[in-house]
């Protein structure tokens, strides 16, 4: 697994400065003229060499060049499948809503959005029929449009367009030929490559550099994880090792990728099952023949408006609770394959909310720290999970829509993925029962959910959640 150490460089002297300034500008022109001419369809080889006659750069520098404009055009084509299936599956839902509507004004309005998505979706398909993609500008759109307006300056401009410098490792070269990092006397130093001297060598520059960890105040000891003791040890055993360097605010910040090596996972006993929400995380626990074995609520409310560094600080401390826990009952960690796609015509309020929550990062930390610990991570089908926690086990066991969900995850991460509706549901709310019986577990779920939000809509609720209030009720018990 790859992980990413960050730092910076402490001293820069005039001279090192502009050295490091003009590598940095020869390196970002020298992506931008690669990107040119691959699209032209030039020949990998020939663009190296040009690059490195044009750019004064030597060969590993010229790779590295041409390997980061090879990494934005993929990925530009890679966007573009994705944004035509979800513009795509946009017309499709639109287009069925439309179908449903009755009221005249809402389908005139959703018929406008419509074909607004239809002409997406056509600008999309060009470009993928084509195999094209939308205009790239190197420096950011944003930028560009306010240069053009003449809200900055030219030296502003070209700041932004060459600010950074990739160095790839090579094992064969002890790490990375370019870019070295060292230890001397506890002070870390990195010694580039700077500047050609015309005789086929190069002047090199070394700079102290600070990597991020982070010692208490109060104890002296490593709070979370000892990034810069990583490095140092991987640095020991002679792999390749990618630095990037990047300005900002006239500071420079390096990137250090290494190959961090995994603990096999061990084996599990029962589950721990996790919901994600906005506001916090039904955790539940289950033994392995999936019984109940306990629950809690973890509410973190800052996640929805905190800045983005505090929010990323919270969750992987959340993640890492989890997984924690996880290892500490001998538990598999169960959560939902969430697909993140935009294939949905939804409002701005609903836009601004999702862009902001926490699923992916959550679960991309949860899968990091798990393997990291050797805890196994388990995938489920998100399907149902609430509803089923919500008719089934909410009321059983005294938890919370969230812990029920959790305990519904937990169950099926350990192959439990057929759950019985209780007697008493299908007694109150079926009344085709022949039919029901020959319907598969899922639809047997939606079709009492549909009939009990049916009844849930004649007393003005109109969602799950308030189901308990409403159960004895809606069920004739009590």
């Amino acid at each position: 697994m790859k992980t990413t150490a960050m730092g910076v460089i402490l001293e820069l002297t005039e001279t090192q400065q502009a050295y490091l300034d003009n590598l940095m500008a020869r390196y970002c022109a020298a992506v931008r003229w690669s990107f040119k001419r691959l699209l032209e369809g030039k020949g990998i080889r020939d663009i190296r060499q040009g690059v490195q006659v044009k750019f004064n750069l030597n060969s590993r520098q010229a790779n590295d060049a041409v390997y980061d404009a090879q990494s934005t055009i993929k990925s530009q084509h890679e966007l573009v499948k994705l944004h035509y299936a979800n513009a795509l599956a946009k017309v499709e839902f639109t287009q069925k809503r439309i179908t449903k509507a009755k009221s005249s004004k809402k389908k005139a309005n959703l018929q406008k959005r419509l074909e607004k998505e239809q002409r997406k979706l056509a600008d999309w398909q060009k470009h993928l029929e084509a195999k094209t993609f939308p205009t790239i500008v190197f420096g950011g759109k944003r930028l560009f449009l306010e240069r053009c307006k003449g809200n900055i300056t030219r030296e502003e401009w070209q700041e932004a367009r060459s600010n950074r410098y990739l160095s790839r490792g090579d094992r064969t070269k002890g790490g990375n030929l370019n870019t070295r990092l060292y230890e001397v006397d506890g002070q870390i130093y990195l010694d580039i490559a700077a500047e050609p001297t015309g005789t086929g060598r190069y002047k090199r520059i070394t700079v102290p550099v600070y990597l991020a960890h982070k010692p208490s105040k109060k104890t002296g000891k490593i709070n979370g994880r000892n990034y810069r003791q990583m490095v140092l040890d991987y640095l020991k055993t002679g792999s390749s090792y990618q630095v990037e360097i990047i300005r900002k605010d006239g500071r420079y910040y390096i990137h250090v990728t290494i190959e961090e090596d995994m603990p096999d996972p061990y084996h599990a006993h029962g589950a721990v099952g996790v919901d994600t929400n906005p506001d916090g995380l039904g955790i539940a626990l289950t033994d392995c023949l999936g019984q109940y074995r306990g629950s809690q609520w973890i509410r973190q409310g800052e996640w929805t408006y905190a800045k983005s560094n505090r929010r990323n600080n919270l969750i992987g401390e959340k993640a890492k609770k989890v997984v924690a826990l996880a290892k500490e009952t001998g538990g598999a960690l169960a959560v939902e394959d969430l697909k993140f796609k935009h294939d949905k015509s939804v409002t701005a309020k609903f836009n601004r909310m999702s862009h902001g929550f926490v699923w992916s990062k959550f679960l991309a930390y949860i899968d990091r720290c798990a393997a990291r610990e050797g805890v196994p991570v388990i995938k489920v089908k998100p399907a149902f999970t609430s509803v089923i926690g919500i008719l089934k086990y909410q009321h059983q066991y005294g938890l919370s829509n969230h812990q029920a969900a959790a305990l519904v995850i937990a169950r099926r991460g350990l192959g439990f993925d057929y759950e019985r509706i209780p007697k008493r549901l299908v007694d109150r709310f079926i009344k085709a029962k022949e039919g029901f019986r020959k319907l598969n577990n899922w639809q047997q779920w939606s079709a009492v959910k549909k009939a009990i939000l049916k009844q849930l809509k004649k007393k003005g609720v109109n969602s799950l959640v308030s189901w308990q209030v409403h159960r004895k009720e809606l069920l004739g018990v009590g």
